[in-house]
């Protein structure tokens, strides 16, 4: 055998170790995310999940937005916001619900409608007396602004999914209870929600399944 065969003899045999190698690596860095839950077959739901919620309530509360016609409510009309609730679990009070409203309300107020702190009055539910129905039923282009506006209701419910949580929010006019907007939506469950929503935490840690501890 010439000086030229064992060179080229030696290369091979040194590309096919490097790629044993490599292969090898990599088998045993599969196994290890396997075995730990640490591979990276979720990365793409993380970077929906890494959007913040802000930007899908504000999304959101701009579609509600659009969807409030001038000759339901005028600029004027009052509107008040109720904590979303747990639809699930009405009685459920983490902050999550909170957040949500909080944001969707920051949003509107910024399209340029009145959010009204507080509890809608008696006088909220009934339209004035003293103003014909029909003015409100068919107003003329521009005169709705000139009558007693009229007051309307945000409100929102949540479900709580695997991987999403549904949300479903709408405007309601309060004295006829008329839903002059509404929208849904889907929030992904990233590590920041869970920790509005602390039913939905992870364990910190496994537990031991063997005994530790000796009386």
């Amino acid at each position: 055998m010439n000086k030229t065969s064992l060179i080229i003899l030696a290369v091979a045999v040194i590309l096919t170790a490097t790629g044993c190698a490599k292969s090898f690596k990599q088998t045993t860095s599969d196994t290890y995310d396997t075995i730990f839950d640490t591979a990276p077959t979720t990365r793409s739901y993380h970077d929906d999940a890494g959007v913040p919620i802000e930007r899908v309530n504000y999304k959101a509360a701009d579609v509600l937005y659009s969807n409030i016609s001038k000759s339901e409510l005028s600029a004027k009309s009052p509107i008040y916001a109720k904590r979303f609730e747990n639809q699930e679990d009405p009685a459920d009070k983490t902050i999550f619900g909170t957040v949500v409203m909080e944001q969707v309300v920051d949003r509107l107020v910024q399209r340029g409608l009145v959010i009204t702190g507080g509890n809608p009055s008696p006088a909220d539910y009934t339209l004035p007396r003293d103003v014909d129905p029909q003015k409100y039923a068919h107003p003329a282009p521009g005169s709705l602004d000139k009558l007693p506006p009229r007051a309307a209701i945000l409100s929102g419910t949540y479900v709580l999914g695997d991987s999403f949580i549904y949300i479903s929010s709408k405007v309601t006019r309060l004295d006829d209870r008329a839903v002059v907007s509404a929208h849904t939506w889907t929030i992904p469950i990233s590590d920041n929600v869970r920790q509005l929503l602390p039913q939905l935490r992870k364990d910190e840690g496994l537990k031991p399944t063997v005994k530790t501890s000796f009386d």
